[in-house]
């Protein structure tokens, strides 16, 4: 089977949350589409509404990987601790392991994220970091060689 899992999150100002993940998170890949009047019409919203604003599908890459959001229209959004963004580094790559370094100073010197667990050496052999967004959105730093990986069905 050819599959994939692409996150999907809701912001109440998905086109303010795109500017801030590229500026703190360094995000790439940025796009975003506004409805148009018969999306708008289809989604219950006032006909007044500056399009513009609002957002009904958007994405971005953090560290090679994709995220996609909109604006959320199912109401308010509220932060859960239940999910963790993993995003996870294959240390072979010396490229990779260094860009998700630069990525944790980045993301750590913001003062718009709480470090729940520091970015640091694991008894695994990787290295693991927590933290948590403005958006109060859980994310979680791993970077070890996949190659110490073993697969549990082997």
């Amino acid at each position: 089977m050819q599959s994939r899992l692409i996150p999907s999150i809701s912001f109440e100002n998905t086109k303010e949350a795109l500017t801030y993940y590229q500026e703190v998170f360094g995000a790439t890949d940025i796009y975003r589409f506004s409805p148009d009047q018969a999306q708008a019409k289809q989604f219950g919203l006032p006909a007044d509404v500056a399009l513009d604003d609002i957002t009904i599908h958007a994405g971005f890459s953090i560290l090679g990987m994709s995220f996609q959001c909109a604006d959320a229209f199912r109401g308010k959004p509220e932060p859960t601790n239940q999910i963790d963004m993993i995003l996870d580094i294959n240390a072979d790559d010396s490229a990779s392991a260094q860009a998700a370094e630069d990525f944790y100073q980045r993301v750590s010197a913001s003062e718009t994220v709480t470090i729940d667990m520091p970015f640091e050496q694991q008894f695994w052999g990787g290295k693991m970091g927590h933290f948590t967004d403005k958006y109060g959105i859980s994310w979680m730093l791993h970077v070890m060689p996949w190659s110490q990986i073993q697969d549990p069905n082997a």
